[in-house]
């Protein structure tokens, strides 16, 4: 693993801790594709899910992390996402989809509201990603 700027950048299949809590292949691409290689995710991520899972002191599932754009696209065409930006925040590594092992999710976003300010609500995760940082606005949406 390497740092590129902001970000942590490594090769797919290659499994490196970011730290105690979280590793690479939490935060890889899930498709099956042969030349999705480099994978990336951003260390400002990383560091607000730390704080997160040490202030809930509960383990957290990565559901999805980064995405190659072909992967992307697939979810795109079959209608698994709402996402109409061009580019998504997983295609950039600057967000995630997580859910705590014990705290409902409604208490969950409650929590999570302290970290971030893009939530993507879902019946079984968050979706968490970094816009809003700079500005301070709020960005909330259910899916």
């Amino acid at each position: 693993m390497k740092e590129v700027g902001n970000y942590y950048v490594w090769n797919k299949g290659q499994i490196y801790p970011f730290n105690k809590y979280f590793k690479t292949s939490e935060f890889s691409c899930q498709c099956k594709l042969k030349d999705c290689v480099e994978q990336k995710v951003s260390k400002e991520l990383i560091s607000k899910l730390t704080e997160l899972r040490e202030a809930l002191n509960e383990p957290l599932t990565v559901t999805s992390g980064f995405r190659c754009k072909a992967h992307q696209e697939e979810i795109r065409r079959s209608g698994q996402s709402t996402v109409v930006a061009k580019v998504s925040t997983h295609e950039l590594g600057d967000a995630v989809d997580v859910k705590p092992s014990r705290t409902s999710i409604k208490d969950f976003e409650t929590i999570v509201a302290r970290y971030f300010m893009a939530i993507g609500i879902a019946k079984n995760f968050l979706h968490l990603d970094l816009r809003g940082q700079d500005d301070k606005r709020i960005r909330r949406w259910n899916y």
